[in-house]
């Protein structure tokens, strides 16, 4: 167990450092996306009226506005190429960002995850938090209404409507976007009956991301989507937060344990991912072996997606 605390401990930390976006290691893909389903169950007139993007290759979006959420995370608006367009990604997809520094010769990527709706028209939004000398996070902040980024798809996870019995969802930190675009999608979904708990984990209440509309889904889908907030640092007197690091115990609260049908994802910093889930392998480019509480909880590789 004390292993675990000082892992996680690191892992909260270590949430400060990584992409608010996305957390995992990012790579190439041309992978084709479509419509998640509660796209298709609008009424016909509703789809005629989308216009979904192509995304072949990478597309030019001019910052139409930004909102500074907390001390380093920036709430960050593009347009899309035209006001009646739609993103049309499938949950999970991320969105790569490509830039050249000035005086580089290298280009930089960097994958974020949008956290408004597949079938929002005109606009995608980010939150992105900001690092000392990241390259992908200070040149999102610099932005200003007006300025372009060059964006294209990143499938990061494959979701099929009742895929999956129940799904519990275990983020820090800055591995919450991911998770909420596959939540949303889930829930908005009529069709869908999948069942979600989420263990959601900061080092203080400040870096809760996205916390009311994870308690209006709650309070919106009761039986369906049940979460906990947790922190290192309590600074409220009420009981809407925890406080502890993610054991086993915590998890017992909102899931029942092992069964058929269902499916575990873990997103944050490494640390975390390795003391919940087990390490990644290759630096993060596969999934590597099972280990941690999920193993000792008698999870399997094919139960289990890392971030």
């Amino acid at each position: 167990m004390a292993a675990l605390r000082t892992g996680f401990k690191t892992a909260t930390v270590g949430a400060v450092g990584a992409s608010v976006a996305y957390t995992g290691y990012y790579y190439y893909s041309t992978t084709n996306v479509y419509f998640t389903a509660h796209a298709e169950s609008l009424p016909s007139d509703s789809q005629a009226a989308l216009k979904k993007m192509e995304w072949k290759g990478f597309t030019e979006m001019r910052l139409q506005s930004a909102e500074q959420v907390n001390h380093n995370v920036k709430k960050l608006t593009f347009a899309l190429p035209t006001e009646d367009s739609v993103t049309g990604i499938s949950p999970i997809t991320s969105l790569l960002t490509r830039h050249t520094p000035e005086g580089a010769f290298i280009p930089v990527f960097r994958p974020y995850t949008p956290v408004s709706d597949n079938d929002e028209k005109g606009t995608v939004t980010f939150m992105v938090k900001h690092y000392e000398g990241g390259k992908g996070s200070t040149k999102m902040h610099s932005l200003k209404p007006g300025d372009s980024m060059l964006f294209k798809t990143l499938q990061e996870f494959d979701y099929k409507p009742n895929q999956h019995q129940s799904m519990l969802f275990i983020a820090g930190g800055s591995g919450i976007t991911p998770i909420y675009q596959l939540t949303r999608a889930i829930l908005r979904n009529p069709e869908d009956k999948t069942k979600i708990s989420l263990i959601y984990a900061n080092n203080t209440e400040e870096d809760i991301l996205l916390r009311k509309e994870f308690e209006d889904l709650e309070a919106k889908y009761p039986g369906r989507f049940q979460k906990i907030f947790t922190v290192s640092k309590k600074t409220s007197s009420g009981d809407e937060v925890q406080t502890g690091y993610v054991t086993k115990e915590m998890i017992s609260k909102v899931w029942s344990g092992k069964a058929a049908g269902q499916k575990v994802l873990v997103s944050g910093p490494p640390p975390m991912t390795e003391a919940i889930a087990g390490a990644k392998g290759m630096a993060g480019w596969t999934q590597g072996s099972v280990g941690g509480i999920l193993k000792e909880l008698g999870y399997t590789k094919e139960d289990i997606h890392k971030f």
